[in-house]
């Protein structure tokens, strides 16, 4: 929880119950294994003191929701459950709404002890465990974890490698975020927001690392040559390395937390560009190939009984000498194409599962029956469980289903609230696998009920969203970072990035040529943008590389399939290794339904999917087309205006400068173009039915500088509420 909740010394604290300790005490070896009869007795409110006198209290957890009041805290305020920094206030408080924790202080909580440890000291031997939950987490989820868990804490520090030797490298440009980065603080989030289990453990930070040659024998027991901070590719500055690399090895040494026993440890990797071949403890586990899906391994089998376990990786990466999925990296980054990012760039973390959990949950929305369409995928012993399913809709218990497993379910809402930019609403759901009334696995997720369509007004196809026309008004976004390239900083500069796609106007993203982590999405869909997910490229020069592109295609489909954010899938880009469109666009049709199809963008009808888009620079035009597709202008602007002192290339930043950029001298003169080809666009939407048009583009990468952020995101080249107001005419 907040260090405001419980950074206070434990002479502060109450003793929760003396009869409840002498209990624990005396049934020790049964508590070690489960006390989970303790949670009900957990006091679950506080008493908090106000560090403002009033305060404002939202409908949900989070400042996007409505404030449905002003709350006096003269007099203290009382709370109970805690949610991403936000407290329920308890009911007697005779206002059901969430507040803020930083607006509170000195609360004061009723619930200690165990085995007679006082909260304090839970959180800590949590912390010291590896759960990354332990300064978060409400009271009752502590003494829960802890009576069923009790941590050793004498074997799982494995803290003394994240201070070796770690300097950030070289970078024409960095963040403000940049400075937060540290061994200690290394994308520390959670990293797969939509299957979450309470137990994780991060292994990002400091891991060891060298270059590999073909043919290498692992260089296991061995002290690598160099570190580099995990997940931060090579090639970047944040991960202390700074060079390229086309193979090297990772190795970290990591100790199980003792309170994991008798569990399946899985082994995670948010994603590894693009090969990567894992051992464990001198075994091999597994090859995976992909660049942008995340991947796991079941490593129990291969564990010591105790102490250091050694982990790993060797990764080899081609870029764009081989066929693979690569989007716009490049060896010999210029123009419009960029450095690469070699190896693992998305969080590495353990977690403890059952032997019979929950493998994958798909969820899709059914708006015209106002419900979901629901499956949980369960591995291990799955015949005689079932899935005991909790829906809630801001904070609120409203409906309660057991639905079978391994199976499509639909499940009802009632007086359903739809998904949308202006209203980003979001269902969480609690799924309880039980087996014999005992629950196996417990996992929680979230999905928001919108409806993504092509209907005809007059004789013209037009976008709709939950049956009614939405104009999209869009931004191509393509996910750099001056000092993390593919890597973000902080999660904070995700949701940056959205936050300020918003504030502009747009309530659609393209994502350009790359796939992201699960937590940009995760942002996207709560804040409320649609998105346009494109498919990245690969040459595609021969068989193995379209099937590798299908492959891959497929994974990414999956993997973000969930989110309601994403409403369009993009397969081909300016006939970049495009093949086949009309056979790919169907094979996604048929996997996925429930959104639309665009079978390639730029400058040539294919006839493929439910979208014609075309690319227009330097002015806005848009074909006549014979076939009954929407239409979009997937790429229009680029009108490039530097920002000198935020730039990549300084000195001869004109000499890299893409040919399809316009450039402007000043922001007087950007806004007049901009304002000049909005009204051509609404032009465009009255006479021919355009039903979008995405400007190109939101921050500047490397040597373009079209962008309406500089790329370390420290300047809006133009003021957000001129765009914003330039935008009405399109809505």
């Amino acid at each position: 929880m907040s260090k405001l909740l419980f950074n206070f010394e434990a002479k502060k604290l109450c003793i929760r119950c003396t009869t409840i300790t002498i209990f624990a005490l005396l049934v020790w070896p049964v508590l070690r294994v489960s006390a989970t009869g303790l949670q009900s007795v957990v006091v679950q409110t506080m008493r908090c003191k106000g560090s403002e006198p009033t305060i404002s209290v939202r409908s949900s957890p989070g400042t996007e929701f409505t404030e449905v009041s002003l709350l006096s805290t003269l007099d203290g305020v009382t709370v109970g459950d805690f949610v991403d920094g936000w407290y329920r206030l308890s009911e007697n408080s005779g206002i059901d709404g969430w507040v803020s924790a930083r607006f509170l202080n000195e609360c004061d909580a009723r619930n200690l002890s165990f085995l007679g440890k006082t909260e304090s000291d839970m959180r800590m031997e949590l912390a010291n465990a590896g759960y990354p939950f332990a300064d978060t987490a409400s009271a009752d989820e502590i003494l829960r974890v802890y009576a069923n868990t009790v941590v050793d804490t004498e074997t799982n520090d494995d803290r003394t490698s994240d201070f070796v030797n770690y300097r950030p490298g070289n970078s024409p440009l960095f963040t403000r975020w940049a400075s937060q980065v540290s061994p200690k603080n290394s994308l520390p989030d959670y990293p797969r927001p939509q299957l979450v289990r309470s137990q994780w453990l991060n292994l990002n930070g400091i891991w060891g690392f060298q270059d590999a040659v073909v043919g290498e024998h692992p260089p296991f027991g061995k002290t690598l040559s160099d570190n580099i901070l995990v997940p931060f590719p090579p090639e970047s500055a944040l991960s202390g390395v700074t060079r390229h690399i086309d193979r090297a090895w990772y190795k970290r040494e990591i100790e199980i937390p003792s309170v994991w026993e008798h569990q399946r440890i899985m082994l995670h990797f948010g994603a590894v560009d693009w090969e990567s071949v894992v051992y464990i403890n001198g075994h091999y586990i597994g090859t995976h190939q992909g660049g942008y899906e995340s991947f796991s391994f079941d490593i129990t089998d291969f564990l010591h009984q105790s102490g250091p376990q050694e982990i790993i990786v060797g990764v080899f990466d081609p870029t764009d000498s081989g066929e693979q999925a690569r989007g716009k990296q490049v060896h010999d980054p210029k123009d419009i194409w960029y450095t690469a990012s070699t190896g693992i760039w998305q969080t590495v973390w353990l977690e403890p599962v059952p032997v019979t959990r929950v493998d994958y949950v798909r969820i899709t929305p059914d708006v015209d029956r106002s419900g979901v369409m629901f499956e949980t995928r369960v591995v291990g012993d799955s015949v005689s469980v079932i899935a005991h399913l909790k829906v809630r809709s801001k904070g609120k218990l409203v409906a309660t289903y057991s639905v079978p497993v391994n199976q499509n379910y639909f499940v009802p809402i009632r007086n359903p609230i739809l998904w949308s930019p202006d209203n980003p609403h979001l269902y969480n759901v609690e799924i309880n696998i039980v087996d014999n009334d005992t629950v196996v696995d417990k996992v929680t997720s979230y999905f928001g009920l919108r409806k993504i369509s092509i209907s005809y007004i007059g004789n013209v196809p037009r976008i709709h969203l939950n049956g009614r026309p939405l104009f999209h008004i869009g931004v191509l976004d393509q996910g750099y970072w001056p000092d993390g390239l593919y890597t973000a900083p902080v999660d904070e500069a995700l949701s940056y990035d959205i936050d300020m796609a918003k504030l502009f106007g747009y309530n659609l993203i393209r994502k350009h040529m790359k796939v992201e982590p699960q937590r940009w999405y995760y942002w996207a869909d709560r804040k409320g943008i649609l998105v346009w997910q494109d498919m990245p490229m690969g040459n595609n020069w021969s068989d193995w590389g379209k099937h590798r592109y299908k492959a891959e295609l497929h994974q990414m489909i999956s993997q973000l399939y969930n989110h309601p954010s994403v409403v369009t899938w993009v397969l081909f880009n300016e006939r970049w290794g495009e093949f086949d469109v009309s056979a790919v666009t169907s094979d996604v049709k048929r996997l996925d339904p429930s959104r639309l199809v665009i079978g390639a963008t730029g400058y040539a009808d294919e006839g493929a999917g439910d979208i014609v888009s075309f690319h227009s620079y330097n002015q806005v035009y848009f074909p006549e087309v014979s076939n009954g597709e929407a239409r979009v202008l997937a790429e229009w602007g680029g009108l490039g205006l530097p920002v000198p002192g935020h730039l990549w290339t300084e000195d001869d930043w004109r000499s890299g400068e893409p040919s399809y950029v316009e450039p402007v001298t000043d922001t007087s003169i950007f806004v007049e173009r901009y304002r000049d080809y909005v009204n051509q666009i609404g032009t465009l939407r009255d006479s021919i039915g355009l039903s979008g048009a995405i400007y190109s583009q939101l921050v500047d990468v490397e040597r373009e500088i079209t962008g309406m952020l500089t790329y370390d995101r420290t300047i809006a080249k133009v003021d957000p509420s001129v765009i914003r107001s330039i935008h009405s005419v399109l809505r």
